[in-house]
């Protein structure tokens, strides 16, 4: 059996996932919603179960693993009967070399006599989610009856830890016997504790192509496709998602990216912007023509900015239209156009100038007829808005200029641009402080005697990672008649960059890592990366 619901809770209550308080309430909630409690509390909370099992196994002072730590062998499994198993929620695996039972309750002693009659060995026991143990016995003993419905069963599943654990991609990743699911937390791939049996793996991939309204009987060529998504029994909003295919050895590999989650009702003062940045973003918006971008690597949040932008903007007085690929959020009282074979953004843009528009925003500009038709429309009166594939603020002017944009064009065009990065944002409830090293003063260009820095440490509600959430990372250039002029000269970036600090229309991307180090909001681990090019 898996650990009783109110010891789960009462793990809750004692590590801070749940409000003693709010139990009772919840109770009566979850009662008037027909919904399991636990499902109840983990939604209202916005945790997976796995947080509770997490904070069961801190407080019974027992390791919590998770399928990356386990050794599973699959004979030694099948030594166990099928029932016992099922009904125990226990499994034998090897944890850093050692032979131990993975269990759902630690207060059942039983596995562990099980092990000594079936094996003649002693174990410990090691805590871990159900659905872990759930993989592991189906892996084990075959493929299911009725594998279609559990087909449907698992994704929608799968589905609910995707909202609970704030996930972005999925990865569905073949293997010989079975397939691995993937998650993208917080821009770092953490394994989803249940295993794909092979008998199940072929009907999911088979579900999520049908929803994607893609060909089930081709399997030898790579597909795109996208559905929107409900999950049965919860009261969530629908999400859209975007999904690849690919044929790989062991059979098609499927990725799909979830578009829009936790960012759709973000302002711009959400996104942890300095302030300097932020007061000179809103007045750039706010001007009747010219071109603003957003540069950075994908995933970096380009288009959370953008659309926070667009948010910003009052669509009442303002005729906004936006060209796509893919629609990632919807916002109302502006036209948006999905891209396609037949609708290219530089097509799209052309055709926008004949329909009376203030603001603009084109995806990407990916060639020189896209960024060639953004800048005479900025020109000629309009606010463009799009993203651009560079390292630096600096390094757009030579980008444009280098997909054939003439110099001058660019100088009286370009109002600014932003780039931005992504960290992990410490976990609040588990963040540690620590004296930094005089290296770390060295690297953070601080002179303080005693610099109070914080690290992760991880605790139930992070899942044990010491990160919750992410936060954005800006660099900005906002051109002035000086620029302008250097700009159409064809001056070097460094000698923009110098201009523009002097003026003080530069702020670099380190500088705000640096502060946002300073201020506990992450780590220096985090912010290394960026540490060589600054």
């Amino acid at each position: 059996m898996s650990a009783a619901e109110s010891t789960l809770i009462q793990a809750g209550v004692q590590s801070g996932l749940i409000d003693q308080r709010q139990v009772a309430d919840l109770q009566l909630k979850a009662k008037r919603a027909r919904k399991p409690l636990l499902d109840y509390i983990t939604l209202t909370g916005r945790f997976p179960t796995m947080a509770l099992y997490r904070a069961l196994a801190s407080i019974k002072q027992l390791p919590f693993v998770e399928h990356r730590h386990l050794t599973v062998d699959l004979d030694l499994v099948k030594k166990f009967p099928l029932s016992t198993l099922s009904r125990k929620y226990f499994v034998p695996a090897y944890y850093e070399g050692n032979l131990v039972m993975v269990v759902a309750n630690p207060d059942d002693k039983s596995p562990i006599e099980l092990c000594k009659r079936v094996l003649n060995q002693v174990s410990q026991i090691v805590i871990s989610d159900v659905a872990l143990i759930e993989g592991i016995i189906e892996r084990a003993f075959g493929e299911q009856d009725d594998a279609i419905v559990d087909a449907i069963a698992f994704f929608n599943t799968l589905m609910k830890e995707c909202h609970l654990r704030h996930v972005t991609d999925m990865h569905f990743e073949p293997e010989e016997f079975g397939m691995r699911v993937r998650l993208r937390v917080d821009g770092k791939m953490t394994e989803y504790e249940r295993p794909v049996s092979l008998g199940l793996r072929e009907p999911l991939i088979s579900r999520i192509k049908v929803l994607s309204s893609l060909d089930i009987s081709e399997a030898n060529m790579a597909q795109d496709g996208g559905f929107s998504y409900r999950v049965d029994g919860w009261d969530l909003d629908e999400v859209d998602m975007r999904v690849a295919t690919i044929p790989a050895r062991w059979g098609e590999r499927v990725t799909i990216r979830i578009l829009g989650q936790d960012t759709a009702d973000l302002s711009l003062a959400q996104l942890g912007m300095p302030n300097q940045i932020l007061h000179k973003f809103q007045q750039a918006i706010a001007k009747p023509y010219g071109i603003i971008l957003v540069t950075g690597p994908t995933g970096s949040g380009k288009s959370t900015t953008l659309y926070a932008a667009l948010r910003e903007l009052d669509s009442d007085d303002l005729n906004i239209l936006t060209a796509e690929d893919p629609i990632e959020q919807v916002i109302d009282n502006i036209t948006q156009v999905q891209m396609s074979e037949k609708v290219t953004f530089s097509k799209a843009l052309r055709s926008f100038l004949r329909h009376d528009p203030d603001v603009m925003l084109v995806g990407e500009v990916r060639d020189n007829e896209t960024a060639d038709t953004a800048l005479k429309a900025a020109m000629t009166g309009h606010l463009v808005l799009s993203t651009l594939h560079t390292n630096d603020a600096v390094g757009a002017i030579n980008r444009l200029v280098d997909i054939g944009c003439p110099r001058y064009l660019v100088a009286s065009t370009l109002i600014g641009v932003v780039a931005q990065r992504l960290v992990r944002r410490l976990c609040k409830s588990c963040k540690t402080p620590y004296q930094a090293s005089d290296k770390e003063k060295n690297i953070l260009d601080s002179h303080e005697a005693e610099l109070t820095l914080y690290k992760p440490n991880g605790c139930a509600l992070c899942l044990g990672s010491g990160y919750r959430g992410r936060v954005g990372l800006y660099e900005t250039l906002w051109l002035d008649n000086d620029l302008e002029k250097l700009v159409a000269d064809g001056a070097t970036e460094d000698e923009l960059i110098k201009v523009s600090q002097q003026n003080e229309n530069y702020y670099r991307l380190w500088q705000d890592a640096k502060s946002k180090v300073n201020q506990g909001l992450t780590s220096v681990d985090e912010v290394m990366h960026l540490h060589a090019s600054a």
